[in-house]
């Protein structure tokens, strides 16, 4: 090492350090004295620290919703062409499995920012925040999340996605309710598969769009009465679930549906 080097290196180092020093004092609210003026707090990226994976309420909600509209006949019917719809942004005649995920994330009240028209979005959205589990098994994945389809081959035309509203662990089958799909193709649907047998490629659970307050209405009544009685959470679904194969699968064979 040549000693001309030295002094520059030293340097090197103390700016690094001095920027250290200063970005954690700034996040610690501490004031610094002493340190070179041209030092600068460290950049940081807070994406991830900023969002909050869809709690339980959430996720109940993102089904609730989905299901209502499996069961809305103003919805579930062609319009004044093909693949007219009423979730495509403007009324937009165009493959809309993405149109529809999207808009039941954002009526539940999640984040859809950087989820577009494009199924493979799901992926990039999912990626972006820190939510996207690759391949088809079922470890980790929950109701609410959205279910990617055929996004490894090399084509966005069989591109699908839709929203898991159920997991068996046991069997490993999934239940999926989305948009243009089943019989017709220009509907909302329900089935039930394997996803390692139906070209799943990933999920991607949906994030907050804020973080939410406590609600003090919701104040548990500690009171105890004589007529007080275990309460009962209605877990019933529809019993139309259709089983099928993967190459039973009906799906839009379009650009982003």
């Amino acid at each position: 090492m040549l000693m001309e080097e030295i002094p520059l290196r030293l340097t090197l180092l103390k700016t690094t350090t001095a920027r250290l020093v200063v970005g954690l004092a700034a996040a610690a609210g501490i004031a610094v004295v002493g340190l070179s003026a041209q030092a600068a707090p460290v950049e940081m990226d807070l994406v991830a620290a900023s969002t909050k994976p869809a709690d339980d309420d959430s996720r109940k909600k993102i089904v609730d919703i989905a299901q209502k509209e499996l069961n809305n006949p103003k919805r579930n019917h062609e319009s004044g062409g093909d693949n007219c719809n009423a979730y495509s942004p403007g009324g937009k005649c165009q493959a809309w499995c993405a149109d529809f995920t999207k808009w039941v994330w954002d009526k539940a009240g999640m984040k859809t920012e950087g989820a577009t028209s494009m199924a493979n979005s799901f992926r990039s959205y999912g990626v972006k925040y820190g939510t996207w589990k690759n391949g088809a098994g079922v470890k980790n994945v929950k109701p609410g999340d959205a279910v990617t389809y055929r996004l490894n081959d090399g084509t966005t035309k069989n591109d699908h996605v839709g929203i898991v509203t159920k997991v068996d662990k046991k069997t490993g089958r999934i239940t999926v309710i989305s948009g243009n799909s089943g019989a017709g193709t220009n509907k909302v649907s329900k089935i039930t598969i394997d996803p390692k047998k139906s070209q799943v490629t990933g999920y991607a659970s949906p994030v907050e769009k804020k973080t939410k307050k406590k609600d003090d209405t919701k104040k548990k009544d500690t009171r105890k009465s004589k007529d007080d009685k275990p309460g009962m959470v209605d877990g019933s679904q529809p019993s139309s679930v259709t089983i099928v194969n993967g190459d039973q699968l009906q799906h839009t064979y379009g650009l982003i549906g």
